[in-house]
């Protein structure tokens, strides 16, 4: 009886440890993902200097074409103030005027862009134990983009 024991605890170790491999491996999959989208929209934004329709378009048929698409509205609960969330797409955008607060303005120098995209993290039990949906966000910002069109770049 013993040796049956001790099997048994041996094999909930292997287990166990089974577990935590994969699911490190499954969140540094997911992290990855939503550290290439964060770079791609930023690259895009920089390529269209701003936020524009075209720029939104071209985003939004990348984020389709890589299946980025599935994020949760969860996600979007703790977003900082001034970002606008494409929910259906899963990035949130936030643009500052440096200098001035338009373009009109002598001190005003350009718009830079922050975004906000998720680790999309799906573990049903542990997702109702711990509210683990808000931590995980791979925030990043463009360049300084010196443009004449409009002070917000794509209005919403």
């Amino acid at each position: 009886m013993k040796e049956a024991i001790g099997g048994t605890v041996t094999i909930a170790i292997i287990i166990v440890f089974l577990l935590l491999i994969n699911g490190y491996l499954a969140f540094s999959v997911n992290y990855t993902k939503a550290f290439r989208v964060k770079n791609e929209i930023i690259s895009l934004i920089e390529q269209h200097e701003g936020h524009t329709q075209s720029a939104q378009e071209e985003i939004q048929a990348y984020l389709r074409k890589i299946h980025y698409t599935e994020i949760s509205d969860q996600y979007f609960n703790n977003v900082e103030d001034g970002y606008t969330c494409y929910r259906g797409f899963g990035y949130c955008i936030k643009y500052t005027n440096a200098g001035g607060t338009s373009s009109k303005d002598e001190t005003f120098r350009g718009t830079y862009y922050s975004v906000i995209t998720f680790v999309q993290i799906d573990i049903p039990i542990l997702n109702r134990i711990f509210p683990l949906m808000n931590i995980f966000q791979v925030k990043g910002e463009t360049k300084m983009i010196y443009s004449s069109g409009t002070d917000s770049g794509l209005e919403t």
